[in-house]
């Protein structure tokens, strides 16, 4: 586990012009280790062309990272993954988290 990786949970609130607008805060910051996941590809929406990469992030348990769930994601090396499910690893002792990143 020699990356670190950030986990973001959206928040809901006012902007200047009192419209309700989606906020990303950190929910925690822990090291994970990265595993690149066979697959991929590229799918059509709206009549442009976007790239799939999917990526595996393994951490340990902890009480942070316990109340993660698919509508958060994750921020490494600049890029944004969206979480697709959460697995537990054994009783208390990780998570995989299988995610993909979306491109254009």
């Amino acid at each position: 586990m020699d990356r670190r990786i950030t986990l973001q949970r959206a928040t809901l609130s006012a902007n200047p012009y009192g419209e309700r607008a989606e906020t990303w805060g950190t929910l925690a910051t822990v090291w994970a280790q990265v595993q690149y996941r066979v697959g991929g590809g590229e799918s059509l929406q709206s009549d442009q062309v976007f790239s799939e990469q999917r990526i595996n992030f393994i951490v340990r348990y902890s009480s942070d990272v316990s109340s993660v769930k698919p509508s958060d994601r994750i921020s490494y090396n600049s890029d944004i993954y969206e979480i697709e499910r959460v697995q537990e690893i054994g009783r208390n002792e990780g998570f995989r988290i299988i995610t993909t990143l979306r491109g254009e």
